[in-house]
């Protein structure tokens, strides 16, 4: 999770290159349309009015519709920061900004119900019944799942198979200079001169 100097460094870097875009969608997209009319002449006369990036804005010349700047998903990353450093009432209206208001506000309202019930004056409490510890074999050694079984029922298919690929390796290993050493005398019992033309029609046949 980003600490709050980190989170509050992204919201300014958003809010300043919103400022900068200003020109450009200007530019592109023409005036801006009039503010809500929650906003009083004195608010606007103290702050500057910019484009909502979030929400998707109509091209005047050709009529068609741009998606919002920035997607649902770095929406709510912004939303994630601003929560974090306490300025979510400085981010511009949008789905994830409603959402995350409209999510606080439940839990605001939740938690003013539980201060209200635990308002009430509770004796001490007593439950009923008798819980035990449960006690499974192999739990300090980490070996719960196969503690007491003498054959591995899950696990990979190379890890079950293991034990037998060892003994079968171990077993060709074992003879393995003896099998060479039969290869290299085979070749040289049939062919003493390899350089000599063969007078065998029929292909040889392989030592194993």
């Amino acid at each position: 999770m980003a600490s709050h100097g980190a989170a509050m460094q992204a919201i300014k870097r958003f809010r300043r290159r919103e400022l900068a875009d200003l020109m450009g969608h200007l530019r592109i997209f023409g005036a801006l349309p009039e503010p809500a009319p929650s906003a009083t002449p004195a608010k606007l006369g103290e702050n500057i009015v910019l484009p909502n990036p979030f929400l998707p804005k109509k091209n005047p010349k050709t009529g068609n519709w741009r998606p919002p700047k920035y997607s649902l998903r770095r929406q709510a990353e912004l939303v994630k920061m601003a929560k974090i450093s306490g300025t979510l009432s400085t981010l511009p209206p949008g789905p994830k900004t409603f959402a995350a208001k409209l999510r606080e506000e439940r839990v605001q309202n939740a938690l003013r119900a539980a201060i209200k019930r635990s308002a009430i004056k509770w004796d001490k409490v007593i439950w009923a019944g008798e819980a035990k510890p449960k006690t499974n074999a192999g739990v300090q050694s980490g070996t719960r799942l196969y503690a007491g079984r003498k054959r591995m029922f899950k696990g990979h298919l190379w890890e079950r198979k293991r034990a037998e690929r060892i003994k079968k390796h171990t077993i060709l290993m074992r003879d393995m200079a003896a099998r060479v050493e039969r290869y290299k005398n085979y070749y040289k019992k049939r062919r003493p001169n390899p350089l000599k033309p063969s007078r065998s029609t029929k292909p040889p046949k392989l030592p194993f």
